[in-house]
């Protein structure tokens, strides 16, 4: 028989086929198209089958009435039934006499069949289910072509509205649902808070909303492709969802994003609980294709009604909130709090600022020499300097907690490309540059690489660049800084923890334990910090690592470094910080090692 045609050329997907299928017994529309077949060829019994992995399973059965009534299913007691295997109805099928096993089943061979036509249901070329009608009667041959071609048409028609009505399903379902987590999405999170507003509202309850964002992972995924980041979105997604109570809600944001709804809170204790129960089932290693890989995540979270504002601005509080704890290291979280908005606006206007000038070349490296306890020059930091019309410098570290993510990468590539142009124009420094990473960094892949090679460019070989790191990213993200570290030095790179003080920071346990070339602490400016700095740097001297000390800007910083028995020293009471070609002149007139 000829194949009917269809619009699509794509196979439905089975699963949305039996979503579809499970209603079918109760669509009118169904029943009377596979009446209307029946009364075609004056069948007794019609009945409609649906795929079931590679089996079709009887989805309705029923008997018509003679007189014209409405039909009357035929309920078995063991419920639907194997019709028969998917490869024996590759066409339609008529048989005259009783059903033989396997096809038929007891309860069908019982109602006193003696004839039976089997039409497949194709759907895009796939057998999706089958049309069955069947006679008490045996009849001589089969139905005629052109009753033949009608129940053929009509099975088509059901098919075609089979694949309609599943594709609506699925796009009514995608719409409301994320496809690859399979969690709430933006929409339906919008829609939720909403409700959750009013009825905290109404309840005098606390609804706690909370914005988290995975650290790292566009470098993980960068590194190990697509796929490891979709592992890594449903991996998260489920360990999120593992985490909550069921008065909860969480869904997917949009990238690596996700917002979790705490409604029905009474104390603030809870919250706490919820979080930390959160943040440590995240933290949990995740392993893909013989990766593990080990993730944590930054989380922002605000609280209605101390927060009262519509949903809209209560998710960009908790957006704010996530960026402090990205700031902060992250693997925590932080609440907003109503007296950061004012300097919070004005954050988000000086990071709009910091792209605008990215995109018109106007941040330029400077240098600040580091010199030893003889005056020699040893090294150089290139640091990024954006001047502003009106006079004012903008220094890239101190914008630092502005510049994560694209930002931040965009910021590195412009020290690099700008470092580079200088030193080819004039000439490789004598001294080893010291260029800055962040936290964010440690999870590119490409980082060794571009390094590499920008070293190559400036020096012409293989020469021992210092690479200098926030002693906050040691403490926060102590593997991803050893696995780098470890990736480094076999490159022969030297890498460095920059502002180490010691309070609340990397401890000697983490410094001992990275393979590190050396530690540049910041002097502290009251008595007590200062002792316990000491000490500290003490435990450093003793672990063999050279000392550095930063902002020696005044005769009291360059006391507080040789205090701390730094072999070398940066900062305005050393050295000025120059651009390219003030420091290229600058390398002509003072002594360096050889």
């Amino acid at each position: 028989m000829a194949t009917p045609r269809h619009a699509s050329s794509s196979p439905l997907p089975e699963q949305l086929f039996h979503e579809l299928a499970t209603t079918l017994e109760f669509d009118r529309f169904f029943l009377n198209a596979a009446r209307a077949a029946a009364l075609a060829v004056d069948a007794d019994y019609a009945g409609l089958v649906r795929r079931h992995g590679e089996q079709l399973r009887y989805q309705l059965f029923f008997a018509l009435d003679p007189g014209g009534g409405d039909p009357q299913p035929v309920r078995w007691a063991g419920g639907p039934d194997t019709a028969g295997p998917i490869p024996g109805l590759g066409e339609t099928l008529y048989a005259a006499g009783p059903i033989p096993d396997p096809l038929a089943v007891p309860e069908f061979a019982a109602l006193g069949v003696a004839s039976h036509l089997v039409v497949p249901m194709r759907i895009a070329g796939r057998v999706e289910g089958a049309l069955v009608l069947a006679w008490r009667r045996r009849l001589p041959r089969a139905p005629g072509r052109r009753k033949l071609g009608l129940v053929e048409a009509l099975t088509a028609f059901m098919g075609n509205a089979c694949y309609r009505s599943a594709l609506e399903a699925a796009l009514t379902r995608d719409a409301r649902q994320d496809t690859l987590t399979g969690l709430p999405n933006r929409a339906v999170l919008m829609d939720r808070l909403a409700h959750a507003r009013g009825r905290a509202a109404r309840d005098d309850r606390l609804l706690v909303i909370a914005l988290l964002d995975i650290d790292g992972f566009k470098g993980i995924n960068d590194e190990l492709g697509h796929e490891a980041g979709d592992h890594l979105l449903t991996s998260v997604a489920g360990r999120l969802t593992e985490s909550l109570r069921l008065a909860d809600t969480v869904g997917r944001y949009g990238g690596d994003e996700f917002v979790i709804l705490m409604e029905d809170i009474t104390h603030l204790e809870q919250v706490e609980t919820i979080l930390t129960r959160v943040l440590r089932a995240v933290r949990q290693p995740i392993l893909f294709q013989g990766h593990t890989l080990g993730i944590t995540i930054s989380a922002g979270l605000t609280i209605y009604p101390f927060d009262d504002h519509p949903p809209e601005v209560l998710l960009q509080h908790a957006d704010q909130a996530m960026y402090e704890a990205k700031r902060d290291g992250g693997d925590q979280y932080r609440c907003f709090e109503r007296a950061n908005t004012a300097r919070l606006t004005l954050r988000t206007q000086l990071r709009r600022d910091i792209e605008r000038a990215l995109e018109g070349d106007l941040w330029r490296p400077h240098y600040q020499p580091i010199v030893d306890r003889a005056g020699r020059t040893v090294g150089l930091e290139a640091r990024l300097r954006w001047r502003r019309t009106n006079g004012t410098t903008v220094r890239e570290e101190a914008v630092s907690d502005l510049t994560e993510g694209t930002l931040r990468r965009q910021l590195l590539d412009r020290l690099l490309a700008s470092t580079r142009r200088d030193w080819t124009t004039h000439g490789p420094p004598p001294v080893p540059l010291h260029i800055n990473i962040h936290a964010a960094d440690l999870y590119d892949p490409r980082l060794p690489a571009r390094l590499t090679d920008w070293r190559e460019d400036i020096y012409g070989g293989d020469f021992p660049v210092a690479l200098e790191l926030p002693d906050e990213a040691l403490l926060a993200h102590p593997q991803a800084v050893q696995r780098l570290a470890a990736t480094l030095n076999e490159q022969g790179f030297r890498l460095l923890v920059d502002h180490f003080r010691g309070h609340r920071r990397a401890s000697l346990t983490h410094i001992s334990a990275t393979p590190l070339h050396g530690v540049k602490c910041d002097p502290a400016d009251n008595p007590a910090a200062a002792r316990l700095l000491r000490a500290l740097t003490a435990g450093i001297a003793a672990l063999g690592l050279p000392l550095y000390a930063c902002r020696v800007d005044d005769p009291a910083g360059q006391q507080a470094a040789d205090l701390l028995g730094c072999c070398y020293g940066q900062g305005l009471a050393l050295a000025p910080e120059l651009d390219a070609r003030s420091i290229a002149q600058w390398l002509k007139t003072v002594r360096h090692p050889a």
